[in-house]
């Protein structure tokens, strides 16, 4: 057999291993009819083989070897092979292999490679600029690139040497380039780079695209600890995406610098409050310095520390816990704070009741400029969707609905109060409401309403059935069987509570019957 015929055939053995032998020995042949095979190889075959190499093993691209025998074959040739002109226009191969054969067949089909450029066939012209190292790309060659009507060619065209990228050019496409895919690479490359914060934070406050605001985020993450960048991510908490809101999160997680934190710890507070993403609030967790910038949050990390379910959880919320305590701040309120309540009610009132009783009232104090009564409104709207919520009614239909109620109220003065103090920093506050996490699973209802409703509470007040509610099941059983041997004929008023009945249900209420 012919060795013409035997290389024919190996080119087209089912094994790599032999098909990379065959193209290798074709390189050496000239024969030019073997061109046919080995075009057809460098399009398709994507096989890598294991071959000797250094101190080691290395791996060796078949279709590359076949790229590289075809142009030992035609490098003779005056002009370009019909059916490589052929073949680098159909659309049928893969636009790499298009781009890696044009470049393994060099300097002798540079003039085709250029006729390409400006072929109508975006995916042709890109084939022609990525058979074109990035290091031997100059800036002219970018120029044209990056004026190109297509994506994928404005794409290719940043993928220069910094020394010829041009940062400028960069900056214009990171904020107006129709094309998101274009303007987040754009933004990337520019991560590193001596650009301040004020493009990115601009042009993150601006971007309608998720991918570009997480490219951004990269970006501002990389300038932390310049406040203006923390400002900017602070911003993006409350973005719509999951993605972007979980980035954001944990960018901040290193802002521990006490310029810094003031901004950070405030935002994640405000955050965790309203965040429905189990990632997202596990990320806003690991913030270390959460509690020493919002001790407001005290009870509900401790509430959260005791009923999560993860390893991963506990660790994070027992560390937030192992700051000690601190006297929460008092904030400075002003004129800003009365729109930001405001909004956060509207985000609350989510109820038709909420919406047309105390959005009327906010309403009212906005315009009258009432700080105050507009505080008043926005815990009194949390307090309602809290207690109309069917969800809080799952674990017991009076002691959960009053709990949720009240923590929503707490939470909506904390908020109110870390709110104030991110504008009076200069950060926009993140959404925080409604707020979620009221109440959670396994927790028992009797100990979850002692946690916002105290036994004086209701003695000064003589509510006989908030004091029943606040009572354990033992103790609840030792108050009926008393208060049925005090008055056996009839169960005593709850309304117009005698004294005696006041001070067993006291006593019942606060554990004491064996006193």
């Amino acid at each position: 057999m012919a060795l013409y015929d035997r290389l024919r055939d190996a080119l087209r053995d089912p094994d790599p291993a032999i098909r990379l032998d065959a193209a290798r020995r074709a390189a050496g042949t000239g024969d030019h009819r073997l061109a046919g095979p080995l075009l057809d190889l460098a399009l398709r075959d994507t096989a890598e083989v294991r071959v000797p190499g250094g101190l080691g093993e290395t791996f060796e691209h078949v279709g590359d070897a076949a790229a590289v025998a075809l142009g030992e074959i035609l490098g003779g040739r005056g002009g370009p092979d019909p059916l490589v002109a052929a073949a680098v226009t159909d659309l049928d191969h893969d636009d790499d292999r298009v781009a890696t054969l044009l470049y393994y067949l060099g300097q002798r089909y540079e003039p085709l490679r250029q006729r390409l450029e400006s072929h109508p066939e975006p995916r042709v012209r890109l084939r022609a600029a990525r058979a074109v190292l990035s290091i031997h790309r100059t800036a002219a060659f970018a120029t044209r690139l990056l004026s190109d009507r297509s994506p994928l060619l404005r794409l290719e065209g940043l993928q220069v040497p910094a020394s010829v990228r041009d940062d400028d050019v960069c900056r214009r496409l990171m904020i107006a380039d129709p094309a998101p895919e274009v303007r987040a690479a754009a933004a990337l490359l520019l991560r590193f780079t001596g650009v301040g914060v004020g493009p990115f934070a601009e042009a993150a406050a601006r971007e309608r695209d998720p991918g570009v605001r997480a490219a951004l985020l990269a970006c501002l993450a990389h300038r932390r600890r310049d406040p203006d960048a923390v400002r900017a991510i602070a911003g993006l908490l409350g973005d719509r995406e999951p993605a972007v809101r979980r980035a954001a999160a944990e960018a901040l997680r290193d802002a521990t610098d006490p310029s810094t934190a003031a901004l950070a710890g405030p935002a994640i507070a405000l955050r965790v409050l309203a965040e429905p993403d189990e990632t997202v609030l596990a990320a806003l967790l690991r913030y270390r310095p959460l509690l020493h910038e919002a001790p407001e949050l005290r009870p509900l990390i401790e509430r959260l520390h005791r009923y999560a379910n993860f390893d991963g959880d506990r660790h994070a919320l027992g560390a937030l816990l192992s700051v000690p305590p601190v006297a929460a701040r008092p904030a400075a309120y002003d004129e800003r704070l009365l729109h930001e309540v405001a909004r956060q009610a509207a985000d609350a009132a989510v109820t038709p009741d909420a919406e047309a009783a105390d959005m009327t009232e906010m309403a009212e104090a906005v315009a009258a400029h009432d700080l105050e009564r507009a505080m008043t409104a926005g815990e009194m709207v949390a307090y309602r969707v809290a207690h109309e919520d069917v969800a809080n009614r799952a674990a017991d239909p009076v002691r959960g609905p009053a709990t949720a109620a009240r923590r929503a109220l707490m939470l909506t003065r904390a908020a109110h109060t870390l709110a104030a103090r991110l504008l009076l920093a200069g950060v926009q506050p993140p959404p925080a409401a409604p707020i979620l996490r009221l109440l959670l699973p396994g927790e028992n209802p009797v100990e979850a309403l002692r946690s916002v409703l105290t036994v004086e509470e209701c003695r000064r007040t003589r509510n006989v059935t908030w004091l029943r509610l606040l009572m354990r099941p033992a103790d609840e059983e030792w108050y009926l069987s008393a208060l049925h041997a005090a008055s056996p004929a009839s169960p005593p008023s709850e309304i117009d509570v005698a004294d005696w009945h006041l001070d067993l249900a006291v006593t019942a209420a606060e554990g004491r019957r064996y006193h």
